[in-house]
């Protein structure tokens, strides 16, 4: 635990967890969401203008300068959602706008959840942390 944070922190990975109410939680995800999506998109574009000026194939583009794993970090759907914590049990929440990948992974994550027992070891940490025994 550092404290609060800035919000130029969430990208200098200054933490690893990040605790908020959900209100801002979602519009902090939300902003970040539409940046990515917009950013991706114009680096998208600005690549094929200039695979045109130089005959270039977009994937080769894309392949060397490693467009397409920066995509794949910053796409939702290649995570399906994220643990709802602060319930008793095992829940996760997917984007309103999921659809079958995002879905699939956030099964993916909820079976991984349940088999590692992530829940039940967060509980027991921040219990530990906090001084409480259960």
């Amino acid at each position: 635990f550092i404290g609060n944070i800035e919000g130029q922190d969430i990208f200098k990975k200054a933490v690893e967890v990040i605790v908020t109410d959900g209100f801002t939680g979602n519009i902090v995800l939300k902003t970040i969401e539409g940046v990515s999506d917009n950013w991706l998109h114009s680096l998208s574009q600005a690549g094929q203008v200039f695979a045109k000026a130089y005959r270039l194939p977009l994937r080769a583009l894309h392949r060397d300068i490693g467009m397409g794993s920066w995509a794949q970090r910053l796409d939702y759907r290649e995570y399906g959602g994220a643990c709802l914590l602060g319930v008793n049990g095992n829940v996760i929440i997917a984007h309103g706008r999921s659809q079958s990948k995002a879905i699939k992974n956030a099964i993916g994550l909820a079976k991984q959840t349940v088999e590692r027992g992530i829940c039940q070891r967060i509980k027991e940490e921040s219990y530990e942390q906090v001084g409480l025994h259960r």
